[in-house]
C-alpha cells in the first residue's frame, strides 16, 4: 500500500489534498490510485475540493477510468449518488458520466454484472430526469427487450426506473416495456409499477368513469403484486385504499371500515420494512406514510360522514389517494397542474367555489345547525338550502346587484364572499350579525391559546399583513394566519430546545463539533416541513427543487398556494441584512397571492446572547417599483443556530 493509499484508507472524512500533497502530487500518482481498491475515497477527495482544482478535466477523466473498470457496487453506488448532484463536476462532465452509464448498463450477464448495470442506469436515469442530460439513449436501454432476460438484479431496477420514467415523460413505449416483465422473475414487481402508472392515469381521466376505470385497473395490479409476494405492506395499502375508495362510492359501508383498519395494519408494516433502506434520493417514496395517515384519517372521517347531506368525503380519499401516489415516486418533478383529472375529479360533487372555501363554509354549516332560538325558521333554512345547492352547482351563480345587496356586502364582506350578496340582503340583521361574529371566533380562539410572547408576534405580523388585499379574503386570512401560528410554535420550540436533550435531527441548531461543518439550509427545511405535515389540516405540503440545490416549501390550500423560502446565512442576520433575500422570496408571488415567508437559519456565532422570539419573527412588506403594479408581503423567521449551552455562554458585553 502507497503512502497515499495509507492516508485515504483512514476512517472519518477523505482526506484533502493538502494531506496528499499538493494536486501535482496526486496526479503523479493517479494511474496507481485509479487501479486502486481505495479509488472511490480518491475520488471523494477530488469532488470536495472540485472548486479549487487546476485541472478539474483531468479529475473528470480520474473518476471516469475508475468507474469504468470498478466491480465494487457498493463503491459505484456511493460515488454515483455524489455525482449526479455535484454541480461542479456535472458542468464539466454530465456526457461523460451519462455515456459510460448508459455503456455500463448493457453489460449483466453475471449477477455482479447485473447488480453493476442497475446502479448505471439508475445513475442515467437521475440524470435525465431533471434535464442535466438528453433522455433518449436512456428510454433506448429501458425499452430493451433484452433486459426481460437478464438476471433479477439488473431487472428489477429497468422495472422500477420504467415506472418513474413512464410518470415523468407518458411514453407509451415505457408502459409497453413494463408489460413485458409480467412474466419474468421480477413480475411482482412489474405488477405494482403497472399500477402505479395507472394511478398517474388517473390523475389525468377527463371523466369519473375514466378514472374508475383507471382505478380498477390499478388494483386488479395490486392484487398481481401481492400474490406474487406475499411480502408487499406497499401494494397492500393501496390496494386497501383504493378498496376504500370503491366501497364508498356504492355505499359499502362493512367494506370501507375493513380496508380502513387493513390500511392501518400496512402502514406499521411498510415502515419496518423500509428500515436501513433508505436512500435520500428517493425521499418522496418515504414522505407517503404521513399521507398514508392522512388518508386513513380521511376513511374514518367518510365512514363517520356516509349518512349526512354534506358528502365531501369520498372526493377527499380520492384526492388524498392521489396525493399519496404523487409523493410516493422516486422523482416529484411534475408541476403542481399536470393533472387536470383532479378538478374533473371534485367537479361532480362539489362546486370550485365551495373546493376553494371548504373550511369556512363548514364552519358556516355549523353555525346554522347550532342557530339560537330567536333566528328566523324560514330565514335559517334558505341559508342551508344555499349551502346545500352550492355543493351540488356546476358553477358558484352570479348574483346581480341591488340597493340592499350592496348594503349588505358592504357591512358583511365576509359573509358576502362566501355566500352571495342576494342571500345577504334577505336574512335578517340579528341573524347576519351573529354569523358576522361567528366567523370572527375562529381567529379569537386561535389566537387565544397563545403564550403572551406568541400573541404579540402574531399581532405585530397581522398589523403589517392588514395592508395585503389578498390577506383581506376570508379564505386566504383563515388559512394564513394557521400558517403564522404554527410557525411561530416552530420558532418557539426550536429556541427552547436544549443541546443535552436533542436527537440527531436537531444538531443543525447548536455549534457543531471540532471538525465538522456547519448545517445547509435543508435541514432547517426537513424540519420545518416535518412540523408543519403534522400541524396543519387540509394542506398539502411538498419540499420543492431536492436536487436542484434549493431549499422551498410549497404549501397548498385549498384555493391557493404559498411557498416558504429557506436560507442560512453566516453573515448578517439584522432585519436589514435578511431583506437581500426578499427579492427571491417574493419572486414566486408572481402567479398566485402576493404572501410569502423566509426563513433563515442563523450559523453567526451567539456565545453570549440568543435572540428573544419576539425579535426573531415578523412580517415585511416590500413596495412594487411599478407604481401600477401590487406590492408584495413576507413573513420572516430567523432560527437561532450556532448555538451553545446557556452555562456556556459568556456575560454579554455591555455597551
Amino acid at each position: 500500500m502507497t503512502p497515499l493509499e495509507t492516508l485515504l484508507a483512514q476512517d472519518g472524512d477523505p482526506p484533502t489534498l493538502a494531506d496528499l500533497g499538493g494536486e501535482d502530487t496526486f496526479w503523479q500518482q493517479a494511474d496507481t490510485l485509479a487501479a486502486s481498491p481505495l479509488w472511490f475515497r480518491a475520488a471523494e477527495t477530488l469532488l470536495a475540493e472540485w472548486d479549487n482544482l487546476h485541472h478539474p478535466d483531468k479529475a473528470a477523466a480520474f473518476i471516469t477510468r475508475a468507474l469504468t473498470t470498478t466491480t465494487s457496487p457498493a463503491a459505484a453506488d456511493d460515488l454515483l449518488d455524489q455525482l449526479v448532484e455535484h454541480p461542479g463536476y456535472l458542468q464539466r462532465a454530465s456526457s461523460q458520466l451519462n455515456n459510460l452509464a448508459l455503456e455500463r448498463s448493457r453489460h449483466h450477464t453475471t449477477p455482479l454484472e447485473a447488480e453493476l448495470a442497475g446502479l448505471f442506469l439508475e445513475a442515467a436515469l437521475r440524470l435525465a430526469l431533471p434535464g442535466t442530460t438528453r433522455r433518449y439513449g436512456l428510454l433506448d436501454r429501458l425499452v430493451d427487450p433484452g433486459a426481460t432476460r437478464a438476471p433479477a438484479a439488473y431487472a428489477r431496477r429497468v422495472v422500477r426506473a420504467l415506472g418513474t420514467a413512464y410518470e415523468h415523460w407518458r411514453d407509451s413505449d415505457l408502459l409497453a416495456a413494463l408489460q413485458h416483465f409480467t412474466q419474468t422473475a421480477v413480475h411482482g414487481d412489474a405488477a405494482y409499477e403497472l399500477a402505479m402508472c395507472h394511478l398517474a392515469d388517473a390523475a389525468n381521466a377527463p371523466d369519473r368513469p375514466t378514472l374508475l376505470a383507471a382505478f380498477t385497473t390499478a388494483r386488479s395490479f395490486l392484487q398481481q403484486a401481492i400474490d406474487a409476494d406475499e411480502d408487499r405492506p406497499d401494494a397492500t395499502a393501496y390496494l386497501a385504499a383504493l378498496d376504500a375508495v370503491l366501497a364508498f362510492d356504492v355505499g359499502d359501508t362493512t367494506t370501507l371500515t375493513t380496508a380502513t383498519c387493513q390500511l392501518r395494519r400496512s402502514l406499521t408494516e411498510h415502515a419496518m420494512w423500509l428500515t436501513g433502506t433508505r436512500t435520500h434520493w428517493r425521499a418522496g417514496r418515504y414522505d407517503t406514510e404521513a399521507a398514508w395517515y392522512t388518508l386513513s384519517l380521511d376513511l374514518e372521517h367518510a365512514d363517520a360522514h356516509l349518512d349526512q347531506r354534506l358528502t365531501t368525503w369520498p372526493n377527499q380519499t380520492i384526492q388524498h389517494i392521489l396525493a399519496t401516489y404523487t409523493a410516493h415516486r422516486s422523482v416529484r418533478l411534475q408541476p403542481a397542474d399536470a393533472a387536470p383529472g383532479l378538478q374533473v375529479l371534485v367537479a361532480p360533487r362539489i362546486e370550485d367555489a365551495f373546493a376553494n372555501r371548504q373550511g369556512l363554509l363548514l364552519h358556516l354549516r355549523g353555525l346554522v345547525a347550532d342557530a339560537p332560538d330567536d333566528w328566523d325558521a324560514n330565514a335559517a333554512h334558505q341559508l342551508l338550502q344555499a349551502i346545500d345547492d352550492r355543493l351540488q352547482a356546476d358553477a358558484p351563480q352570479a348574483q346581480s346587484e341591488g340597493p340592499g345587496k350592496a348594503a349588505a356586502a358592504a357591512s358583511y364582506p365576509e359573509l358576502a364572499a362566501e355566500l352571495g350578496s342576494q342571500l345577504l340582503a334577505s336574512l335578517p340583521a340579528h341573524m347576519l350579525t351573529s354569523l358576522q361574529a361567528g366567523l370572527a371566533d375562529w381567529e379569537a380562539t386561535l389566537i387565544s391559546r397563545l403564550p403572551i410572547a406568541q400573541q404579540h408576534i402574531y399581532n405585530d405580523i397581522i398589523a403589517v399583513l392588514k395592508g395585503c388585499d389578498d390577506f383581506q379574503h376570508p379564505t386566504v386570512r383563515q388559512r394564513f394566519a394557521h400558517l403564522i401560528v404554527q410557525t411561530i410554535r416552530f420558532l418557539h420550540s426550536r429556541t427552547n430546545r436544549a443541546r443535552a436533550h436533542h436527537t440527531p435531527r436537531f444538531a443543525y441548531l447548536f455549534a457543531p463539533k471540532p471538525g465538522e461543518k456547519l448545517p445547509l439550509e435543508e435541514t432547517v427545511q426537513e424540519d420545518l416541513h416535518d412540523y408543519l405535515y403534522g400541524n396543519l389540516e387540509d394542506v398539502d405540503i411538498e419540499v420543492t427543487d431536492r436536487s436542484g440545490g434549493r431549499a422551498d416549501i410549497e404549501v397548498r390550500f385549498p384555493g391557493f398556494s404559498t411557498v416558504i423560502e429557506c436560507k442560512r446565512t453566516k453573515g448578517k442576520t439584522t432585519r436589514k441584512g435578511l431583506r437581500r433575500y426578499l427579492g427571491q422570496t417574493v419572486a414566486y408571488q408572481a402567479g398566485g397571492i402576493t404572501l410569502g415567508m423566509l426563513v433563515v437559519l442563523d450559523l453567526t456565532p451567539k456565545p453570549s446572547w440568543i435572540p428573544n422570539i419576539r425579535d426573531d419573527m415578523w412580517a415585511e412588506h416590500i413596495p412594487s417599483p411599478v407604481p401600477e403594479q401590487r406590492d408584495r408581503w413576507a413573513v420572516v423567521v430567523r432560527v437561532p443556530g450556532n448555538r451553545t449551552s446557556p452555562y456556556d455562554m459568556d456575560t454579554p458585553t455591555m455597551p
